[in-house]
């Protein structure tokens, strides 16, 4: 029997990290409260999806009955995943210690916002903890459109269960305003689409992705597309004003985006058509060998 993970949590990142250990094998029931979870009336979908493949347990914690049957699931679960405010879990007597008191090879991991005392006990979203990060200027409008601190948070709740399992228990404390900080690095010389090597382009119908970055990469695109003269001007700007841009612009536009894959593909060229709608993860994306 595959081990047992208790999902506590709500919205996006707790249930992302539990649907994470689930495509790794584990077992995950869903402890829910008797209330309605936010993200299944305003993302359907979204929930639909972080909560596939899941068991559903509800479960009042605020009452005695509710608190007695976590202690008897608590023992037969490797890990217990709780997104409430540092503190509530522990008042309503079934915090970590607890728990582990019961199960001492239990994993308790807790997602939180903040680590400092004087705002842990302050509640948060995705935009709260970008914000804590700084990386509001540096993302723009794309945080509106990506959640990219519950995603950060999820990765490392799915770390810290996996670190208790090798431990052989433990209980750890993920905080999500810092989980963001992962992301938080320089930005990275022409990976902005400034130059010819790197960026969007448009075909005739769509657009692709063009990562020609090293040499030998964009010699490659520029031999295949039998333009050898332009090897030279990888990281020229990308703008109207360098006549080699408009070349490729040109070029690009005589066949559509997909037939530009299947052509790149061919050639082992680092090039991609721009899909409009993302798939779903049908599992890890990784292969046993």
């Amino acid at each position: 029997m595959p081990p047992l993970v208790l999902d506590l949590t709500r919205l996006v990142p707790g249930p992302l990290a539990a649907q994470m250990l689930h495509r790794m094998g584990l077992r995950v029931l869903r402890v829910t409260a008797p209330t309605e979870d936010l993200l299944l009336q305003f993302a359907p979908d979204v929930y639909d999806q972080l909560q596939a493949g899941k068991e559903t347990r509800v479960l009042d914690l605020k009452t005695t009955e509710g608190r007695e049957l976590l202690l008897e699931m608590v023992q037969e679960s490797a890990v217990l995943i709780e997104s409430n405010l540092p503190g509530a879990m522990e008042r309503l007597g079934v915090g970590p210690e607890v728990l582990r008191a019961v199960r001492p090879q239990l994993v308790y991991v807790r997602m939180a916002g903040y680590r400092d005392p004087s705002s842990n006990q302050c509640p948060g979203h995705d935009l709260t903890y970008l914000a804590a990060a700084g990386l509001i200027p540096k993302l723009q409008s794309a945080w509106g459109s990506i959640q990219i601190a519950d995603l950060c948070g999820a990765f490392w709740t799915a770390m810290a269960a996996l670190d208790g399992l090798r431990r052989g228990g433990g209980f750890y404390e993920v905080y999500l305003a810092e989980a963001a900080q992962a992301l938080a690095l320089p930005a990275v010389p022409f990976l902005d689409g400034s130059v010819c090597c790197y960026g969007i382009y448009r075909a005739s119908d769509g657009h692709v992705a063009l990562a020609a970055l090293e040499s030998h990469l964009w010699t490659r695109f520029c031999i295949a597309a039998g333009r050898e003269e332009w090897t030279g001007v990888a990281l020229l700007p990308a703008n109207t004003e360098n006549p080699v841009y408009v070349e490729i612009c040109k070029v690009f536009s005589s066949r559509t985006a997909v037939e530009w894959e299947q052509w790149a593909i061919e050639r082992r060229i680092p090039l991609r058509a721009v899909r409009g709608e993302p798939k779903a993860m049908a599992g890890p994306p990784w292969r046993i060998g």
